[in-house]
Protein backbone atom coordinates (compact mmCIF):
# COMPACT_ATOMS: atom_id res chain seq x y z
CA UNK A 1 0.00 0.00 0.00
CA UNK A 2 2.89 2.30 0.85
CA UNK A 3 4.06 1.89 -2.59
CA UNK A 4 0.97 2.97 -4.38
CA UNK A 5 0.97 5.98 -1.46
CA UNK A 6 4.27 7.30 -3.13
CA UNK A 7 2.95 6.71 -6.86
CA UNK A 8 0.27 8.51 -6.22
CA UNK A 9 1.61 11.16 -3.96
CA UNK A 10 4.92 11.48 -7.50
CA UNK A 11 1.77 11.62 -9.83
CA UNK A 12 -0.08 14.39 -7.83
CA UNK A 13 3.30 16.25 -7.29
CA UNK A 14 3.81 16.87 -11.40
CA UNK A 15 -0.26 17.59 -11.29
CA UNK A 16 -0.04 20.37 -8.26
CA UNK A 17 3.35 21.83 -10.39
CA UNK A 18 1.50 21.77 -13.60
CA UNK A 19 -1.42 23.73 -11.80
CA UNK A 20 0.32 26.11 -10.29
CA UNK A 21 2.62 27.17 -13.21
CA UNK A 22 -0.94 26.95 -15.71
CA UNK A 23 -2.16 29.58 -12.99
CA UNK A 24 0.98 31.51 -13.00
CA UNK A 25 0.51 31.94 -16.85
CA UNK A 26 -3.39 32.74 -16.58
CA UNK A 27 -2.53 35.88 -14.26
CA UNK A 28 0.62 36.79 -16.44
CA UNK A 29 -2.07 36.84 -19.75
CA UNK A 30 -3.98 38.63 -17.58
CA UNK A 31 -1.63 41.59 -16.10
CA UNK A 32 -1.66 44.58 -18.64
CA UNK A 33 1.93 45.54 -18.49
CA UNK A 34 0.92 48.98 -20.20
CA UNK A 35 -1.37 49.60 -17.20
CA UNK A 36 1.12 48.72 -14.96
CA UNK A 37 3.52 51.14 -16.70
CA UNK A 38 1.04 53.82 -16.77
CA UNK A 39 0.15 53.36 -12.99
CA UNK A 40 4.25 53.98 -11.76
CA UNK A 41 4.65 57.41 -14.78
CA UNK A 42 1.16 58.50 -12.72
CA UNK A 43 3.21 57.91 -9.45
CA UNK A 44 6.82 59.54 -10.79
CA UNK A 45 4.55 62.82 -11.81
CA UNK A 46 3.25 63.38 -8.93
CA UNK A 47 5.86 62.94 -6.29
CA UNK A 48 6.88 61.01 -3.02
CA UNK A 49 3.86 61.76 -1.48
CA UNK A 50 1.51 60.15 -3.96
CA UNK A 51 3.61 56.88 -3.68
CA UNK A 52 1.34 55.32 -1.11
CA UNK A 53 -1.49 56.06 -2.76
CA UNK A 54 -0.05 53.89 -5.94
CA UNK A 55 1.20 51.42 -3.87
CA UNK A 56 -1.84 50.84 -2.46
CA UNK A 57 -3.92 50.59 -6.76
CA UNK A 58 -0.77 48.46 -7.36
CA UNK A 59 -1.15 45.86 -4.57
CA UNK A 60 -5.29 46.26 -5.26
CA UNK A 61 -4.56 45.59 -9.17
CA UNK A 62 -2.32 42.61 -8.37
CA UNK A 63 -4.20 41.14 -5.57
CA UNK A 64 -1.74 41.51 -2.62
CA UNK A 65 -4.08 42.85 -0.23
CA UNK A 66 -5.91 40.11 -0.30
CA UNK A 67 -4.08 37.25 -1.33
CA UNK A 68 -6.94 35.13 -0.94
CA UNK A 69 -8.84 36.43 -3.26
CA UNK A 70 -6.00 37.85 -5.66
CA UNK A 71 -5.58 37.40 -9.39
CA UNK A 72 -3.29 34.30 -8.30
CA UNK A 73 -5.38 32.80 -6.18
CA UNK A 74 -8.40 32.96 -8.18
CA UNK A 75 -6.25 31.45 -10.89
CA UNK A 76 -5.14 28.85 -9.13
CA UNK A 77 -8.93 27.86 -7.61
CA UNK A 78 -10.06 27.89 -11.39
CA UNK A 79 -7.31 25.84 -13.00
CA UNK A 80 -9.02 22.99 -10.91
CA UNK A 81 -5.86 22.20 -8.62
CA UNK A 82 -7.32 22.57 -5.32
CA UNK A 83 -9.78 20.04 -6.56
CA UNK A 84 -7.72 17.44 -7.65
CA UNK A 85 -5.76 17.92 -4.11
CA UNK A 86 -8.97 17.09 -2.59
CA UNK A 87 -9.66 14.11 -4.65
CA UNK A 88 -5.74 13.28 -3.65
CA UNK A 89 -6.41 13.40 -0.07
CA UNK A 90 -9.27 11.16 -0.26
CA UNK A 91 -7.51 8.66 -2.12
CA UNK A 92 -4.36 8.39 0.21
CA UNK A 93 -6.47 8.21 3.29
CA UNK A 94 -8.70 5.35 1.62
CA UNK A 95 -4.95 3.44 0.69
CA UNK A 96 -3.85 4.15 4.84
CA UNK A 97 -7.28 2.52 6.42
CA UNK A 98 -6.76 -0.27 3.92
CA UNK A 99 -3.59 -0.91 5.58
CA UNK A 100 -5.90 -2.04 8.11
CA UNK A 101 -8.07 -4.19 6.22
CA UNK A 102 -10.55 -1.06 6.69
CA UNK A 103 -12.87 0.87 4.33
CA UNK A 104 -12.66 4.88 5.04
CA UNK A 105 -15.45 6.90 4.80
CA UNK A 106 -13.86 9.88 3.53
CA UNK A 107 -16.97 12.21 3.33
CA UNK A 108 -17.12 12.03 7.30
CA UNK A 109 -17.12 15.73 8.27
CA UNK A 110 -13.94 14.83 10.28
CA UNK A 111 -12.47 13.13 7.20
CA UNK A 112 -13.18 16.49 5.29
CA UNK A 113 -12.49 18.64 8.21
CA UNK A 114 -8.95 17.13 8.22
CA UNK A 115 -8.51 17.47 4.02
CA UNK A 116 -9.88 21.14 3.90
CA UNK A 117 -7.62 22.07 6.64
CA UNK A 118 -4.04 20.70 4.79
CA UNK A 119 -5.65 22.06 1.65
CA UNK A 120 -6.18 25.35 3.35
CA UNK A 121 -2.72 25.44 4.70
CA UNK A 122 -1.10 24.66 1.22
CA UNK A 123 -2.89 27.08 -0.38
CA UNK A 124 -2.75 29.99 2.26
CA UNK A 125 1.15 29.57 3.12
CA UNK A 126 2.07 29.46 -1.08
CA UNK A 127 -0.69 32.72 -1.56
CA UNK A 128 0.96 34.71 1.49
CA UNK A 129 4.61 34.04 0.49
CA UNK A 130 4.14 35.04 -2.75
CA UNK A 131 1.72 38.18 -2.11
CA UNK A 132 4.57 39.29 -0.09
CA UNK A 133 6.78 39.07 -3.36
CA UNK A 134 4.95 41.01 -5.37
CA UNK A 135 3.60 43.90 -2.55
CA UNK A 136 7.80 44.59 -1.80
CA UNK A 137 8.50 44.81 -5.26
CA UNK A 138 5.25 47.09 -6.16
CA UNK A 139 6.76 49.37 -3.55
CA UNK A 140 10.21 49.09 -4.83
CA UNK A 141 9.55 49.75 -8.11
CA UNK A 142 7.27 53.26 -7.76
CA UNK A 143 11.29 54.79 -6.10
CA UNK A 144 14.16 52.35 -8.24
CA UNK A 145 15.94 53.67 -11.27
CA UNK A 146 15.06 52.96 -14.88
CA UNK A 147 11.98 53.36 -17.32
CA UNK A 148 8.28 52.54 -16.60
CA UNK A 149 8.37 49.68 -19.35
CA UNK A 150 11.24 48.49 -17.14
CA UNK A 151 9.78 47.84 -14.00
CA UNK A 152 6.39 47.21 -15.02
CA UNK A 153 8.43 44.17 -16.52
CA UNK A 154 10.20 43.33 -12.91
CA UNK A 155 6.46 42.97 -11.14
CA UNK A 156 5.30 40.69 -13.57
CA UNK A 157 8.70 39.08 -13.28
CA UNK A 158 7.81 37.66 -9.69
CA UNK A 159 4.43 36.03 -9.97
CA UNK A 160 4.78 33.01 -8.34
CA UNK A 161 8.46 34.35 -6.58
CA UNK A 162 9.32 34.19 -2.73
CA UNK A 163 10.29 36.97 -1.47
CA UNK A 164 13.82 35.60 -1.06
CA UNK A 165 13.98 35.39 -4.68
CA UNK A 166 12.06 38.60 -5.27
CA UNK A 167 14.59 40.38 -3.52
CA UNK A 168 17.80 38.16 -5.04
CA UNK A 169 15.93 39.88 -8.85
CA UNK A 170 16.22 43.05 -7.13
CA UNK A 171 19.78 43.03 -6.22
CA UNK A 172 20.88 41.50 -9.79
CA UNK A 173 18.15 44.07 -11.51
CA UNK A 174 19.65 46.86 -10.02
CA UNK A 175 23.25 45.61 -10.17
CA UNK A 176 22.50 44.90 -14.21
CA UNK A 177 21.15 48.55 -14.82
CA UNK A 178 24.16 50.33 -13.14
CA UNK A 179 25.94 48.17 -16.06
CA UNK A 180 24.36 48.94 -19.05
CA UNK A 181 23.50 52.47 -18.34
CA UNK A 182 26.05 54.14 -17.10
CA UNK A 183 28.81 55.50 -18.56
CA UNK A 184 30.98 54.83 -15.66
CA UNK A 185 31.09 52.21 -13.64
CA UNK A 186 33.76 49.53 -11.46
CA UNK A 187 32.66 45.87 -11.71
CA UNK A 188 33.86 45.36 -8.34
CA UNK A 189 32.50 47.20 -6.59
CA UNK A 190 29.05 46.07 -8.27
CA UNK A 191 29.73 42.96 -7.33
CA UNK A 192 30.87 44.25 -3.63
CA UNK A 193 27.30 45.56 -3.10
CA UNK A 194 25.67 42.57 -3.90
CA UNK A 195 27.62 40.37 -1.17
CA UNK A 196 25.19 38.94 0.73
CA UNK A 197 21.70 39.40 -0.93
CA UNK A 198 22.25 36.90 -3.80
CA UNK A 199 23.64 33.23 -4.38
CA UNK A 200 27.00 31.96 -5.65
CA UNK A 201 25.39 30.89 -8.75
CA UNK A 202 23.65 34.35 -9.29
CA UNK A 203 27.43 36.35 -8.67
CA UNK A 204 28.97 33.99 -11.15
CA UNK A 205 25.96 34.96 -14.11
CA UNK A 206 26.39 39.35 -12.82
CA UNK A 207 29.83 38.47 -12.81
CA UNK A 208 29.90 36.74 -16.28
CA UNK A 209 27.58 39.52 -17.37
CA UNK A 210 29.74 42.65 -16.20
CA UNK A 211 33.05 41.10 -17.99
CA UNK A 212 31.67 40.17 -21.21
CA UNK A 213 28.95 43.58 -21.70
CA UNK A 214 25.85 44.23 -21.97
CA UNK A 215 22.96 46.78 -22.95
CA UNK A 216 19.29 47.27 -21.20
CA UNK A 217 17.87 45.25 -23.62
CA UNK A 218 20.20 42.34 -23.00
CA UNK A 219 19.53 42.79 -19.47
CA UNK A 220 15.96 42.70 -19.71
CA UNK A 221 16.34 39.67 -21.36
CA UNK A 222 18.57 37.66 -18.84
CA UNK A 223 16.27 39.21 -15.78
CA UNK A 224 13.09 37.13 -17.52
CA UNK A 225 15.26 34.27 -18.09
CA UNK A 226 16.68 34.33 -14.50
CA UNK A 227 12.65 34.87 -13.68
CA UNK A 228 11.55 32.10 -15.18
CA UNK A 229 14.31 29.82 -13.62
CA UNK A 230 13.60 30.74 -10.19
CA UNK A 231 9.72 30.36 -10.41
CA UNK A 232 10.36 27.06 -11.66
CA UNK A 233 12.46 25.89 -8.88
CA UNK A 234 10.07 27.35 -6.46
CA UNK A 235 7.10 25.79 -7.86
CA UNK A 236 8.84 22.27 -7.80
CA UNK A 237 9.71 22.30 -4.41
CA UNK A 238 6.30 24.24 -3.51
CA UNK A 239 4.46 21.48 -5.06
CA UNK A 240 6.65 19.10 -4.04
CA UNK A 241 6.48 20.01 0.12
CA UNK A 242 2.08 20.03 -0.76
CA UNK A 243 2.26 16.72 -2.23
CA UNK A 244 4.11 15.26 0.51
CA UNK A 245 2.60 17.62 3.28
CA UNK A 246 -0.93 16.38 2.72
CA UNK A 247 -0.30 12.71 1.85
CA UNK A 248 0.74 12.45 5.43
CA UNK A 249 -2.45 14.46 6.83
CA UNK A 250 -4.31 11.65 4.18
CA UNK A 251 -2.21 8.97 6.24
CA UNK A 252 -3.00 9.65 9.15
CA UNK A 253 -6.73 10.21 8.76
CA UNK A 254 -6.80 7.26 7.71
CA UNK A 255 -5.25 5.04 9.92
CA UNK A 256 -7.78 7.14 13.15
CA UNK A 257 -10.29 6.25 10.81
CA UNK A 258 -9.25 2.63 10.82
CA UNK A 259 -8.67 2.92 14.52
CA UNK A 260 -11.86 4.53 15.63
CA UNK A 261 -13.85 1.55 13.83
CA UNK A 262 -11.50 -1.11 15.94
CA UNK A 263 -9.70 -1.96 12.50
CA UNK A 264 -6.83 -1.13 14.30
CA UNK A 265 -5.99 -2.01 17.78
CA UNK A 266 -5.62 0.76 20.54
CA UNK A 267 -2.17 0.40 21.30
CA UNK A 268 -1.20 0.95 17.94
CA UNK A 269 1.87 3.47 17.37
CA UNK A 270 3.41 5.95 14.90
CA UNK A 271 7.48 5.67 13.72
CA UNK A 272 9.22 8.45 11.86
CA UNK A 273 11.36 7.35 9.06
CA UNK A 274 13.89 9.34 7.31
CA UNK A 275 15.16 8.93 3.80
CA UNK A 276 18.33 7.33 5.73
CA UNK A 277 21.08 8.70 3.00
CA UNK A 278 23.93 11.53 3.49
CA UNK A 279 21.24 14.54 2.44
CA UNK A 280 18.95 13.92 6.03
CA UNK A 281 19.24 16.71 8.15
CA UNK A 282 20.74 16.23 11.50
CA UNK A 283 17.22 17.55 13.34
CA UNK A 284 15.32 15.31 11.15
CA UNK A 285 17.98 12.43 11.51
CA UNK A 286 17.05 12.96 15.74
CA UNK A 287 13.38 12.45 15.21
CA UNK A 288 13.13 8.54 15.16
CA UNK A 289 15.73 8.57 18.28
CA UNK A 290 13.55 10.34 20.12
CA UNK A 291 10.61 8.82 19.89
CA UNK A 292 11.82 5.20 20.42
CA UNK A 293 8.59 4.04 21.66
CA UNK A 294 6.33 5.76 18.79
CA UNK A 295 3.60 7.82 18.97
CA UNK A 296 -0.23 7.29 19.38
CA UNK A 297 -2.23 8.12 16.73
CA UNK A 298 -3.59 11.41 18.62
CA UNK A 299 -0.20 13.05 19.72
CA UNK A 300 2.61 14.94 18.25
CA UNK A 301 6.42 13.55 17.85
CA UNK A 302 8.87 15.42 19.58
CA UNK A 303 11.47 16.97 17.42
CA UNK A 304 14.46 19.44 17.95
CA UNK A 305 12.22 22.43 16.25
CA UNK A 306 9.20 21.20 18.55
CA UNK A 307 6.05 19.29 18.49
CA UNK A 308 5.43 17.52 14.93
CA UNK A 309 2.37 16.01 14.33
CA UNK A 310 3.28 14.48 11.03
CA UNK A 311 5.96 15.24 8.49
CA UNK A 312 7.44 16.93 6.90
CA UNK A 313 9.40 18.65 9.74
CA UNK A 314 10.89 21.70 7.00
CA UNK A 315 10.38 22.55 3.44
CA UNK A 316 12.20 20.03 1.62
CA UNK A 317 11.86 17.15 4.01
CA UNK A 318 11.32 13.51 3.04
CA UNK A 319 10.36 11.85 6.24
CA UNK A 320 7.65 9.48 6.57
CA UNK A 321 5.39 8.28 9.22
CA UNK A 322 4.80 4.63 9.56
CA UNK A 323 2.95 2.14 11.82
CA UNK A 324 3.90 -0.37 14.39
CA UNK A 325 2.68 -2.60 17.44
CA UNK A 326 3.46 -0.65 20.39
CA UNK A 327 6.60 -2.82 22.21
Amino acid sequence: MIDQIDQLTARQEAELQGAIDAAINDVLVMWDATMLAALMANADEEGPDARDHYADQLATFIGTDDPEQGSLGDALEAGGGLVALASFFAAVAALAAAQARHVANTSAADAVAARDSAIRSFRAAYLHESALALRETAERMLTVRGNTASRAAQLRRVVGLSLAQARSLHVLREALIVRATSASWDADTILAATRGSITAAQRQMLAKALRTGINSDQAEKLLDRHAKALRHARTKAVAGNAAHQIAEAAKLTGWQIAQRFGALPADQRRYWRTAGDERVRLAHAQVPGMNRAGVPLNQPFATPLGPCFMPPLEPGCRCKAFLRNAA
